[in-house]
């Protein structure tokens, strides 16, 4: 999840996309529209990106839009309607995946600046990680938990001990937007990098979200991935929303050309890693918005085949975006990939899933 001022600045209403996802079948090619007229189309394996908030988070939210009330204007408003486990499972039925990855949003009790007792928000964080694991483990196999951290604050290097070896634990989320995280900063890339290592030392594979609203360039993706990505080594890392924030802007595009070329160079880090393309698909409008366009969505597609499809996993960032089944209808309708590509793709599982299939 994210708002304007906490990491994307993106509209994403879920009558618009129930309404894109209603329309698709006419722009679904012959072969994906079955001899009934009802529109098929493959279904993925797993969704990669999801959340769900305690009723914690939730009060949270409500407090952080009463002091803003234009703070979430640019998310859907699936997530004011306090979704629940159930909600999540009827999502990934409704949309044919078998598995879905919870990341836990504990980071927003520990944002910049915000925390007015330290010790409380760590309680906080503690609890929402907590809740996130305890849903994950009720739902028999269906959701997988990763807690989550703000990996600039003091209270990280505990979390994560105390979260190391647990049952029901399968990763760690970052949301460096969120963070605050400069790759300017000297001593911040170095905090960061020693919580990448403590992560790989626990066995705790990472999905990192890297930008915020505001601008990470391709130089500063370099810098990640010389200084932090590398001390990964082989721990699998996922970079979250095709290493951008929403849509497929300039920098989404330089980002991911980035990691291309550290893939292609064999780069320390780089063996495990993966992207998610959740949030890469936007509405048009949106996407507009977003300094998105058809023609830099093909750049991301043409990215991808240079890169390789394998290195890609397909994620809903239910509910930011809204409803699970829709979003995946226009994701398909709007990467161009043909009907082999899309299979793989939605057959793809990240390196941390691999034995659970």
């Amino acid at each position: 999840m994210k708002s304007m001022k906490y990491g994307a600045r993106y509209r994403a209403r879920r009558s618009g996309l129930i309404a894109a996802g209603l329309l698709l079948a006419i722009a679904m090619p012959a072969s994906a529209v079955a001899s009934g007229g009802e529109a098929v189309t493959k279904a993925p394996l797993v969704d990669h990106h999801m959340h769900l908030g305690s009723p914690a988070l939730a009060h949270q939210m409500d407090e952080m839009q009463k002091a803003d009330p234009n703070a979430f204007e640019h998310l859907s408003d699936e997530i004011f309607k306090k979704p629940v486990a159930a909600d999540a499972i009827r999502n990934l039925d409704a949309a044919g995946v078998k598995r879905g990855v919870l990341l836990s949003t504990g980071y927003w009790f520990m944002l910049p600046g915000q925390a007015k007792d330290p010790a409380d928000a760590a309680r906080k964080l503690r609890a929402e990680n907590r809740f996130n694991v305890k849903t994950a483990l009720a739902s028999k196999g269906r959701l997988i938990a990763f807690i989550a951290v703000n990996p600039l604050e003091a209270n990280a290097r505990e979390e994560i001990l105390y979260w190391k070896g647990k049952r029901g634990v399968s990763g760690l989320k970052l949301h460096l937007g969120a963070a605050g995280f400069h790759a300017e900063s000297p001593e911040q890339v170095e905090t960061l990098a020693a919580i990448f290592v403590l992560a790989r030392q626990a066995g705790l594979p990472i999905i990192v979200h890297l930008r915020g609203g505001g601008a990470f360039t391709k130089a500063d993706v370099n810098i990640f991935i010389e200084k932090v990505l590398a001390k990964a080594g082989d721990l699998p890392v996922q970079i979250a929303h095709g290493g951008g924030y929403a849509g497929a802007d300039p920098a989404t595009i330089g980002s991911i050309e980035a990691f291309g070329a550290a893939i292609a160079r064999h780069a320390p880090g780089t063996r495990n890693l993966v992207f998610d393309i959740s949030g890469v698909v936007m509405p048009e409008e949106t996407a507009k918005e977003l300094g998105s366009s058809d023609a830099q969505l093909a750049l991301f597609v043409a990215a991808m085949r240079r890169i390789g499809l394998d290195r890609f996993v397909i994620g809903s960032d239910w509910p930011a975006l809204g409803p699970i089944a829709p979003y995946f209808q226009l994701m398909r309708a709007k990467l161009g990939l043909n009907d082999a590509e899309w299979a793989a793709l939605c057959d793809n599982v990240a390196p941390y899933l691999r034995n659970r299939r």
